[in-house]
């Protein structure tokens, strides 16, 4: 078999002009074949492997067999080209190279690959599979923006569910001779609003400052035994909040409570003509509406916050994808604060509906920390491996492609074996799809086939949201083996046709990483964005814009 490197393949491009390695003038390679393993192997729990297989002089040379190496490891060779060789394997994808020299330097070799590791199901839900840190500029941004926020919404269609917001006076909740009920009616403004949430031991430290209130109420209620009902308005130059925004975690969902609060109303004015002054000191409006105030503050920031911490939806949702159904579900498993910031973590599944086979899990360390920049998310290798191979499961790496090749009109795309995302050496992440069976066909036979395996450092690129990151693909490399060539076509042409077998797997892979779950934050946007790899986890990192 001969084998082809093609680096740097663009991912924007038909790959036309990709730049090749030599192929010409090539001495004729003696005849490798590997017998074992065979290709597409995925078996739990191994620690080595045996490579068996044959390599001979080529008919055409008969220049005697050099040396054999698998993986650099020299192998076993008998009279015969008989070779045999036991190489270490690591948890994951692991690619096996065999390389056959014979005496005046011509070679052959065979890439294919080997996944094993801790083989688990497919609908397991991944322990810490995100994490996320937020700095305490983080908090600032987001105060800021729940500012605005709350000056451009309807609060009082927000409040509206819960009226009666003051009800005093009832005996066994019935209406008494002396009560009063008091709801908020439309209309409820804010002209301007201050807030910042201050990260802390406790949580976040709230301090809120509302401008130029308007709060229209309409109260029903009795005295001395006598019906009546009046609109009541009221207004405040300024309402000062204060508490801490209290976060736990429970039952896989935050909890979020404003805890001790203290509301200040400066120039508070009520206007409630024809109330009953014994009413009015019943109700104790200033009170009630400034504690009024501190919850629906608390319930408006809770949302904000939960999206904040998790930044993506908790709970199960479905999305479909390429033809099958994404179940993304995400729920938190704890939080922490301190002045400095906060960190987050996330149990998650990706589950493929329908699909059975085992991805490769592993054990994991703690998610990597925020340590210095703004924001610091952390996606758990084992959540994208789930992801692919349920995708892959499925069958949703095989396809058909039909494209006008010259000689051939159509290439059809079978995975052996699933891609599998991992640490390379340097910190990076890279995606391995090995095993990858190409066939090249005219009018519906097949004339060529080749395995390739096809290897992908991963990038963090702007999604849609401008506060938001995906995963994508940086710089792929093919590896190809020659296994058939009906036509007899010379292989230095037929390899220039291997770029559009990579673009058809890049095209796959891009909108399944694109699916990949990123936290984000509302209100911050991201600069300067860095990727890594760190105890099994991608690794995102990013200043504040």
């Amino acid at each position: 078999m001969r084998k082809l490197t093609i680096l740097g393949l663009a991912t924007t491009t038909l790959l036309a002009a990709c730049t090749q390695a030599e192929v010409a003038d090539r001495p004729e390679p003696p005849q490798l074949q590997v017998l074992s393993p065979e290709r597409g192997t995925m078996t739990a729990g191994l620690a080595t492997i045996e490579v068996r297989g044959t390599a001979t002089p080529s008919p055409d040379s008969a220049v005697a067999i050099a040396r054999v190496e698998v993986n650099g490891t020299g192998a076993r060779v008998d009279q015969a080209g008989n070779f045999s060789a036991t190489i270490t394997v690591q948890p994951g994808a692991n690619l096996i190279n065999t390389i056959a020299t014979d005496a005046d330097g011509a070679v052959a070799s065979d890439t294919r690959g080997v996944v094993t590791g801790d083989l688990r199901p497919l609908d397991m839900v991944i322990e810490n599979a995100l994490a996320a840190g937020l700095s305490a500029a983080a908090f600032d941004k987001l105060g800021d923006t729940a500012a605005t926020l709350i000056t451009q919404a309807d609060l009082g269609s927000f409040v509206a569910p819960y009226n009666p917001v003051v009800a005093k006076g009832l005996t066994n909740g019935q209406e008494d001779c002396l009560y009063g009920k008091v709801s908020v009616r439309p209309g409820l403004d804010i002209a301007t609003a201050f807030l910042s949430l201050i990260p802390g031991d406790a949580g976040l430290t709230l301090d809120a400052e509302l401008v130029g209130l308007v709060i229209p109420l309409h109260a029903r209620y009795a005295a001395a035994c006598l019906d009546g009902d009046t609109d009541i308005t009221i207004t405040a130059q300024r309402a000062r909040i204060r508490g801490t925004l209290a976060i736990s975690v429970v039952n896989g969902r935050f909890d979020v409570k404003l805890v001790n609060p203290t509301v200040v109303l400066t120039g508070f004015n009520l206007a409630a003509s024809g109330v009953p002054g014994a009413v009015l000191d019943l109700l104790d409006l200033d009170q009630e509406i400034a504690d009024t105030l501190a919850w629906a503050v608390e319930r408006f920031l809770a949302p904000m916050v939960d999206k904040a911490l998790a930044g993506v939806q908790v709970g199960p949702q479905n999305v479909s994808l390429l033809g099958q159904t994404l179940r993304v579900a995400v729920a938190p498993a704890g939080v922490a604060f301190d002045a400095a910031g906060a960190e987050v973590v996330l149990d998650g599944s990706l589950t493929v509906l329908g699909a059975s086979s085992k991805f490769v899990y592993t054990e994991n360390q703690s998610p990597p920390g925020r340590g210095d920049a703004g924001i610091a998310l952390a996606v758990a290798d084992d959540a994208i491996n789930q992801l692919l191979t349920g995708f892959w499961s499925r069958g949703g790496l095989n396809m058909a492609i039909e494209k006008d090749l010259g000689m051939f009109d159509a290439v059809r795309l079978d995975a052996m074996l699933p891609p599998v995302v991992s640490a390379a050496a340097d910190g990076s992440m890279r995606l391995l799809m090995p095993d990858l069976l190409v066939e090249f066909r005219s009018n519906g036979q097949m004339m060529a086939r080749v395995a390739m395996t096809v290897e992908m450092k991963l990038k963090v690129v702007p999604a849609a949201s401008t506060y938001a990151a995906r995963i994508a693909i940086e710089l792929p490399t093919l590896r190809a083996d020659i296994i058939e060539n009906v036509m007899g076509m010379p292989d230095t042409e037929l390899e220039t046709l291997f770029p559009a077998a990579v673009e058809a797997t890049i095209a796959t892979f891009e909108p399944l990483l694109g699916a990949m779950p990123i936290p984000s934050v509302q209100g911050v946007s991201l600069t300067d964005v860095h990727m890594g790899g760190t105890g099994g986890y991608i690794t995102i990192s990013a200043d504040l814009n």
